[in-house]
């Protein structure tokens, strides 16, 4: 059981290392603070940065609660690039939730198939029942 956490957790590593997902959502990040700056300094409807930071939280979650809008061109076209911005950041961490999980199954797959060819590799040498055991085996691969 071990052994399989500590797989799993390099597996991860990988898939995080391969996507660059921590770089990328730094960048997110970043794009995401500046957006608010920008709107807080172009619309007066916001009184603070923290406001203008709740209504861009508000604007990329669709929550929407309309305590507030951007009612400048520059204001809107910022909320713009900020929705479709974070539309594009959540496809990337659906993404990368599913490299994750295809690589897990397929290190999964792979370990089976390892142990599988010890098992033949020492086939003079297993008892009836671990033969029993690779037919049914090869049947349920077979199968899938």
């Amino acid at each position: 059981m071990q052994h399989n956490k500590a797989k799993r957790k390099r597996v991860l590593r990988r898939v995080l290392r391969q996507t660059r997902f921590f770089e990328t959502l730094g960048v997110y990040f970043i794009v995401f603070f500046a957006l608010a700056y920008l709107i807080f300094r172009r619309e007066d409807v916001f009184e603070t940065y923290g406001n203008a930071l709740w209504y861009c939280f508000e604007l990329v979650t669709t929550i929407g609660f309309g305590e507030a809008v951007a009612v400048t061109p520059v204001g809107r076209l910022l909320s713009i690039i900020l929705s479709m911005y974070s539309i594009g950041m959540i496809a990337i961490i659906t993404s990368t939730v599913v490299t994750y999980h295809r690589a897990k199954l397929r290190t999964m797959e792979e370990d089976k198939l390892e142990l599988m060819m010890d098992k033949l590799e020492r086939l003079p040498e297993l008892s009836s029942e671990e033969l029993k055991e690779i037919s049914e085996s090869v049947r349920r691969f077979r199968s899938s």
